[in-house]
C-alpha cells in the first residue's frame, strides 16, 4: 500500500469567516451559493450576518432552482408556475430542464410549464438564471429569478464543460446595484480537483491493470436531503462518489489509448470512499499494487440501525420477501434448494478468488440462459435470477442454466458501501475487480466470463434473459458538466425498461415475441400506475421520450449480429439505492418477467 496524496482543507465557513475584506460591505446584500447542507448555510448566515450588519443569504449551488422550493417557497399557496430554464452553448440543452428534477413531481398539484431562454436573451456578465412566474391560489401572479452559478472547466480529457460552483456576490442594500462578485471552489470541488491532479501526475505504467486498487479517500462536508418518507433525493457525496470513479475511468481509458467509454479496459479496481465530515475535507489517494491484497473499507465511524434492513433475515429464508441485496451465503443457499437429479452444478473463480456458482437444469423445451449480477450494484436482478431459476425448475422439462451473480468481487464491494451509504447507487462497485464490465472481456484469462461461456455452452440456448438495474434517483456528474457522460439516457429513472438485442435470422420472431411478454408485463400488479408516474416525470424533465413504448414499457430495440444468441432480453429496474418494500417490489417484477418471457418463447418455438 502506498500513499499517492493527503491533503486537508479547511471548510468554506471557516475561510469566509477569516476574510478580512468585509468591512468594505458594511450594511450591504451579500449573496452565497455554496456545497453545503441547510444547516451549515443556515449557521453561517447568522455569523455573516452577525460580522457585516447586512442582509445575507447563503444558498445550495447545487440544484440551485430544486433547493429555492424546498428552502423558499410554500407549495400549498401556488397553483400555476411557469419556468423559463437557461441555456449554454457549452451544456446540453436539456441540462437545466434535467437539473430540477424531481421537481416536477413536487409541483404535481400546478399548472407547469417549462420553456427554454434563447441564447440571446441571457446576460452574458450574469450568473445563469432561472425566471419564474408564480401565480398563487388566489390568482395572484409575480415573477423572481433564481440564480444557477456555473462555470467553465476545461477537464482530464481537455474538453470544456459547465459546473455549478461557488458564488458570491455583493449588492449595494438600498438600490440592489452590483458591488462585488466572484466565483470560487467549495471544499468538495476542490477535493474532486486535488484527487484527478493527483492520478493525471502519476506515473503510471503502460501495461493494464495498473493496480489491484485505487482507493480515493474523501470526508468533506457535503449535502443530502430526504424526503417524508427518509428517502433519499439530493446527495452531494454521493454525486462526489460518482464523478469521481467515472472521471478516473476516463482517464484510464485515456491514458491507455483506448476510446472513450471503452467497457474493456482493465485497470484495476477504482474505489472512491466519500463520507460525510462537518468541519473540513480531508483528501487521501492510496495505491495498492497489483497483486496484492486488498482490505476492506474503512470501518463504519457511526451506528447504523440496520434492524428494519435485514427483518426478513431473522425468519426462514424467503426470497419472495427479499427487501434488499442478499447476501452470498443466501445465494448459495438458495441455489443448493434447486440441485437436484435434473442439474448439473459448475463453478468458477473471480478475478479476487471468489466462487461463481451456476447450475444447468436439463429438459426438453427450447433452453434458456438466465443471468443476474453482472453489474454488482443492481441488487434486485440476482433474487430475480434466483427465483426465476425457482420457478423454471418447477416447470415439466424446462431446459435452462442460471448464474444469478456473475460479479461476485464488485458485489462485496458494494456490500461494504451498503453499511456506509444505505441509499447511494455504488456505481464503483458495478464492475469486476479487474475493473471492467465481464461482458466486454476481450482475453484470456476469462476469470467471471467463464461462467456465462459454461451456460451458453452447456444449453446451446438461443435465448439469455439478463437481470439489470439502474438508478432509482438521480444520477449526476457535477464535477464534469452535470450530466453523466455517456449514460445521459439513464440520468433520471422512466420505469421497468427493457433492452432487446437480436440477430438478423431472429428479426420476425423477436418482434412477435417482444409484443407477447410487454403485454403480459404491463399486467404485472402495480407496474402500470409505476411505469406511467415513472415516465411522466421523466417527460417533464427530458421534454421527450426518445424510445418505443410497448403496452406502456418502455424499450430500446436493435439488431446485433456480433452477439452468440439469437436473442437477448435485459431487464431494467429502477433498483439502485432501493430497499424495504421498494426493493421487494423491484425484485418481484424481475422474477414475474422471467416467467413471462420463458412461457412466451416456449410457446414460440415448440
Amino acid at each position: 500500500m502506498k500513499t499517492l496524496f493527503e491533503h486537508t482543507i479547511d471548510s468554506m465557513s471557516t475561510r469566509l469567516l477569516s476574510r478580512t475584506d468585509w468591512h468594505n460591505w458594511q450594511g450591504q446584500t451579500i449573496d452565497l451559493w455554496l456545497y453545503q447542507d441547510r444547516v451549515s448555510r443556515l449557521a453561517l448566515e447568522k455569523r455573516l450576518t452577525a460580522l457585516t450588519k447586512g442582509q445575507v443569504r447563503v444558498r445550495s449551488a447545487y440544484k440551485p432552482l430544486l433547493h429555492f422550493f424546498l428552502e423558499e417557497v410554500d407549495l400549498a399557496l401556488l397553483a400555476g408556475i411557469q419556468i423559463h430554464y437557461p441555456l449554454h452553448p457549452n451544456a446540453d440543452a436539456k441540462r437545466f430542464l434535467l437539473e430540477a428534477y424531481p421537481l416536477a413531481n413536487m409541483l404535481s398539484h400546478c399548472k407547469t410549464s417549462w420553456v427554454p431562454f434563447s441564447l440571446n436573451e441571457q446576460n452574458p456578465t450574469m450568473p445563469l438564471q432561472y425566471l419564474l412566474t408564480l401565480t398563487d391560489t388566489k390568482g395572484q401572479t409575480h415573477q423572481c429569478h433564481v440564480d444557477a452559478p456555473n462555470k467553465l472547466v476545461l477537464d482530464h480529457l481537455q474538453e470544456t464543460v459547465l459546473c455549478p460552483t461557488g458564488y458570491l456576490r455583493i449588492s449595494a442594500k438600498d438600490t440592489d446595484l452590483p458591488l462585488h462578485s466572484e466565483y470560487f471552489d467549495c471544499e468538495i470541488e476542490s477535493a474532486y480537483s486535488l484527487v484527478m491532479n493527483c492520478v493525471q501526475q502519476y506515473a503510471w505504467p503502460s501495461q493494464e491493470p495498473y493496480f489491484e486498487r485505487l482507493e480515493v479517500q474523501v470526508d468533506v462536508p457535503g449535502a443530502e436531503v430526504f424526503d417524508e418518507q427518509d428517502v433519499l433525493i439530493v446527495s452531494t457525496l454521493e454525486a462526489l462518489h460518482e464523478d469521481l470513479y467515472f472521471s478516473i475511468l476516463e482517464f484510464f481509458q485515456k491514458h491507455s489509448g483506448r476510446a472513450k467509454g471503452d467497457r474493456g479496459l482493465q485497470p484495476g479496481q477504482i474505489v472512491p470512499d466519500i463520507r460525510y465530515n462537518e468541519h473540513s475535507t480531508r483528501v487521501r489517494v492510496v495505491l495498492h499494487a497489483v497483486g496484492s491484497l486488498v482490505t476492506p473499507l474503512r470501518a463504519i465511524t457511526e451506528s447504523r440501525d440496520t434492524t428494519a434492513m435485514n427483518s426478513w433475515l431473522q425468519n426462514k429464508l424467503d426470497l419472495a420477501l427479499c427487501t434488499r441485496a442478499v447476501t452470498s451465503e443466501q445465494i448459495q443457499a438458495s441455489l443448493s434448494v434447486l440441485k437436484s437429479q435434473d442439474t448439473e452444478s459448475f463453478y468458477v473463480d473471480s478475478y479476487q478468488k471468489r466462487r461463481i456458482e451456476g447450475l444447468v437444469h436439463k429438459g426438453s423445451l427450447p433452453s434458456i440462459v438466465l443471468t443476474g449480477g453482472q453489474h454488482a450494484n443492481e441488487a434486485s436482478g440476482v433474487v430475480g435470477a434466483l427465483r426465476g431459476a425457482m420457478w423454471l425448475a418447477s416447470q415439466p422439462e424446462a431446459n435452462f442454466a442460471v448464474v444469478p451473480l456473475e460479479n461476485p468481487d464488485g458485489y462485496d464491494l458494494c456490500h461494504q458501501y451498503y453499511e456506509i451509504n444505505p441509499q447511494h447507487m455504488h456505481h464503483a462497485a458495478r464492475y469486476t475487480g479487474l475493473g471492467d464490465d465481464l461482458e466486454y472481456r476481450e482475453k484470456a484469462p476469462w476469470y467471471e466470463s467463464e461462467a456465462r461461456m459454461h451456460a451458453i455452452k452447456a444449453t446451446q440456448a438461443q435465448l439469455h434473459i439478463s437481470l439489470h438495474g439502474y438508478p432509482a434517483h438521480e444520477w449526476t456528474r457535477p464535477f464534469t458538466g452535470y450530466l453523466p457522460r455517456g449514460f445521459e439516457l439513464w440520468s433520471i429513472p422512466k420505469g421497468f425498461f427493457l433492452i432487446i438485442r437480436y440477430q438478423q435470422a431472429w428479426r420476425e420472431k423477436t418482434e412477435v415475441w417482444l409484443e407477447m411478454i410487454t403485454q403480459e408485463i404491463s399486467r404485472i400488479p402495480l407496474l402500470a400506475a409505476f411505469n406511467q408516474q415513472q415516465l411522466a416525470l421523466y417527460a417533464s424533465h427530458t421534454g421527450d421520450l426518445p424510445f418505443e413504448i410497448h403496452h406502456g414499457i418502455p424499450c430500446l430495440v436493435s439488431q446485433n449480429d456480433q452477439q452468440t444468441m439469437g436473442v437477448k432480453l435485459v431487464t431494467e429496474f429502477p433498483d439502485e439505492t432501493l430497499f424495504g418494500d421498494s426493493f421487494r417490489f423491484a425484485q418481484e417484477v424481475q422474477t414475474q418477467s422471467v416467467r413471462i418471457a420463458a412461457q412466451a418463447w416456449w410457446e414460440l418455438n415448440k
